[in-house]
């Protein structure tokens, strides 16, 4: 397995061709997408933060960290992962609208790294909930780095997106080393990593 700056790549996408761009570099098929989605749903409206790459099935599926707000009366926020299809065009060029594949919610961690995370996130103050495992690097034990929706235990607060590293020495204790919100700056450093062709695993 491949080590670009001593990280492992483990459980983040299997077969999808990674571009980690921030939002405001949407290609104009995905940012067509993205409206045609938005009008075609009554419950939610999705902003996207960043692409984390696509896939070729029938057509193109775009996976994205997304805000989603939803149609409540108070608007509720929650970040999460949205897969998308562009379907083929026609051989007329045009082609149908775009449908949401998936909605990702909540990463299935299993086993250590599960173990790992929630007991490292059991904090007061701020709630996290994985959405992506993106993989670990080992320094004198193994720091591993998740992204996930944050959420501070306040009323009114609103959740964001954030890079969150947890490191865990040799003797398996756990804790949070750093907690980064995801904004443009921060999603070009944090995926340094994955633009460098590494093996992938599958989704999580």
């Amino acid at each position: 397995m491949s080590k670009p700056g001593g990280i492992e790549f483990e459980g983040l996408l299997g077969g999808i061709r990674l571009i980690n761009k921030p939002a405001t570099s949407l290609p104009q098929d995905l940012a067509t997408a993205i409206g045609e989605i938005n009008e075609g749903l009554l419950g939610a409206t999705y902003v996207p933060l960043w692409i984390i790459g696509d896939q070729i099935v029938n057509g193109i599926n775009y996976y994205l960290v997304c805000k989603e707000v939803r149609a409540t009366r108070n608007k509720d926020v929650s970040i999460v992962v949205l897969v998308i299809n562009i379907p083929p065009a026609n051989s007329d060029g045009t082609r149908g609208k775009a449908q949401v594949v998936k909605i990702i919610e909540e990463a299935n961690l299993e086993g250590d790294l599960k173990t790992i995370f929630y007991t490292a996130t059991q904090i007061v103050g701020v709630g996290y909930k994985p959405l992506v495992y993106v993989g670990k690097q080992i320094v004198n034990g193994t720091i591993h780095h998740f992204i996930c929706q944050a959420t501070p235990v306040y009323p009114g607060s609103e959740p964001y997106a954030a890079l969150v590293s947890i490191y865990t020495t040799i003797d398996g204790n756990s804790s949070i080393l750093s907690v980064e919100p995801v904004k443009d700056d921060l999603v070009g450093y944090a995926f340094t990593w994955l633009k460098l062709g590494a093996p992938l695993g599958e989704w999580p």
